[in-house]
């Protein structure tokens, strides 16, 4: 066999041993080093390949791919400076435990460190942001090799979904000649890569017996973040809190705030309420659950840190705790579903019906002053708002970074329809979210709803390319910059526009253009409602840009901020 067919039979091997393991997808960038690996993956009828010639766009297409299937997509590069396009995506997968699995080729050993065109050190390219590393040998021929490989391929794909979700790199050295004379007929490869068996994560119940009498007739709460939860968790969750008699603030990603779920005790304004500095003071917990990673709110992690004796409990079915205050009493590992199922069923008295009326009430007070004067919120308000209401049955809502997750935070509370809320929150970065929102509408079998800033579709304009062929809708609030920063101390340095707000002055309705994308753009509440209809009821990929008045939100938000705490004096930065 000589190199080129050897390295095509071994790529093939590779590729069989991802989709064995569960691998549906593949997402490639074209480059000439790893073109035996391009060739596997178009030649293998169990794998929908996409081609994105930008690697980096690929890498959160991929992400989004991740979000919408609950499986590890492979991505796919050449050698040189390509794979490192990939770290900010890698970088979301791991801190939001996302399974990935990125094959870099690479240049033999002995075109290392001699000045070979296109070669790097790509070993351990991503230090410790990934589950695993690992660096393939040369192809060699031989069934015995080819076992050995089917293993580490295996194990790599574990590593990605088990015991902690995540991206792995394998890194594949291939010599040349690349592409064979004739390209044999595909050829299965025997599929006997290992199989593997995952722990089902319930908690002894000892464990929650012990638990359940700490929380008897105590005050608490159940803090959800947002997690890739089951369908049967926003009913189990839920009937826990109705047991103990607590409320529940939900976060926007928590899946709790949308769908046919008894939502009694689900609250989702208390990012306004938790800054009213009496009600703080007046309503300290005795125990809190938390569900999920780390809420977005600043107002309810400055609550919850700052109740010092209260008895804390995570539950954690994998990954690092979130615990960014590190104010937790016990972690317990466990399947959230299956551990408040077993909860509410061993838990004894309830709270006094005060505790969790004194939270309905705040809250209902916090979305009564929202809703009281529609006419004069921002339009950025009032179209997250519409976002909630009028998105179809079945939706997936990509919600941004900064500014955009906090206004999703403060206008959409939540209705009866199934809406899934995602965002890329492991690293929160702006990097990214129209590649990451692309990939979703690739997977998902609803309709897809993007969430973006004007910075955020700067730094990914590039993702518009994945937008050929798929049905999406992009509303970009155009604030003029980096609009967060004006609720942030940085506002009063000197240049504060120059160095933080930096806006782009970027003709929005000329990048959609330039990707054949319908664009509109509206000023007003009405004009949104009416863009946002046509879009969603057509099919392909539209933009919608949302002029917005940066001075207008930022006055709104202050003021509502004041009124609902009741006391101007007891406002709290963001």
């Amino acid at each position: 066999m000589d190199i080129a067919d050897l390295n095509l039979s071994w790529a093939a091997t590779l590729v069989e041993a991802l989709a064995h393991s569960g691998v549906q997808h593949a997402v490639i960038s074209p480059g000439s080093r790893s073109t035996p690996l391009t060739l596997a993956c178009a030649r293998h009828a169990g794998i929908v390949t996409w081609v994105l010639p930008d690697e980096r766009t690929a890498a959160f297409f991929a992400l989004g791919l991740a979000r919408g299937t609950g499986t590890p997509p492979m991505v796919v590069a050449t050698s040189g400076t390509a794979p490192a396009n990939w770290y900010p995506a890698v970088i979301e997968a791991n801190q939001d435990l996302q399974p990935l699995v990125f094959v870099s080729a690479d240049r033999p050993a002995e075109l290392q460190g001699c000045g070979a065109n296109q070669t790097i050190e790509q070993i351990r390219l991503f230090g410790t942001h990934v589950r695993q590393f690992v660096q393939l040998p040369e192809p060699v021929a031989g069934n015995d090799a080819r076992r050995r490989l089917r293993g580490m391929i295996a194990s790599a794909a574990d590593h990605a979904r088990w015991p902690t979700p995540g991206p792995v790199h394998i890194n594949t050295p291939l010599h040349e000649p690349l592409v064979p004379r004739d390209l044999p007929p595909p050829s299965p490869t025997p599929r006997t890569s290992p199989s593997v068996h995952r722990g089902a994560g319930n908690v002894p119940a000892a464990v929650v017996e012990a638990l359940a009498e700490r929380c008897a007739g105590g005050r608490g709460l159940i803090v959800c973040g947002r997690g890739d939860f089951d369908n049967a968790f926003a009913a189990a969750v839920t009937r826990l809190a109705a047991r103990l008699a607590c409320p529940i603030l939900a976060d926007p990603l928590s899946g709790l705030r949308f769908g046919p779920h008894d939502r009694t005790r689900v609250l989702g304004a208390y990012d306004a309420f938790l800054r009213r500095a009496a009600f703080v003071a007046d309503h300290r917990p005795q125990w809190v659950l938390g569900l999920g990673a780390a809420p977005v709110s600043k107002a309810l992690q400055h609550y919850l840190d700052a109740s010092d004796e209260t008895d804390t409990t995570l539950v954690v079915p994998h990954g690092p705790w979130p615990d960014p205050g590190r104010r937790a009493s016990r972690v317990i590992h466990a399947d959230p579903t299956a551990f408040c199922t077993a909860m509410a069923e061993a838990a004894g008295p309830a709270a006094p019906p005060a505790w969790c009326n004194a939270f309905l009430d705040a809250d209902a007070r916090a979305r009564d002053l929202l809703a009281r004067d529609p006419a004069g919120l921002p339009v950025d308000l009032a179209a997250t708002g519409v976002i909630g209401r009028a998105s179809p049955e079945g939706s997936a809502i990509f919600c941004g970074n900064s500014l955009v997750i906090r206004d999703v935070d403060t206008a959409m509370h939540g209705g009866r329809r199934h809406l899934r809320l995602v965002g890329n929150r492991g690293a929160s970065g702006i990097d990214g979210n129209v590649s990451t929102t692309l990939g979703l509408a690739a997977a998902w079998p609803g309709p897809v709803i993007g969430l973006l800033g004007d910075l955020a579709l700067y730094h990914d304009m590039n993702g518009l390319l994945a937008a050929r062929g798929l049905d999406a809708t992009l509303i970009v609030f155009n604030n003029g910059g980096g609009a967060i920063f004006e609720h942030l101390p940085q506002r009063s340095l000197p240049d504060f526009e120059r160095f933080w707000l930096t806006p782009t002055a970027l003709d929005i309705a000329r990048v959609a253009a330039l990707y054949d994308l319908r664009h509109a753009r509206v000023g007003t509440a009405r004009e949104f409602e009416e863009a946002f209809g046509r879009a969603v009821a057509t099919p392909g990929v539209d933009l919608i840009e949302v002029a917005v008045e940066r001075d207008r939100s930022l006055a709104w938000h202050r003021d509502y901020w004041a009124r609902v705490a009741g006391d101007p004096a007891g406002r709290r930065e963001p």
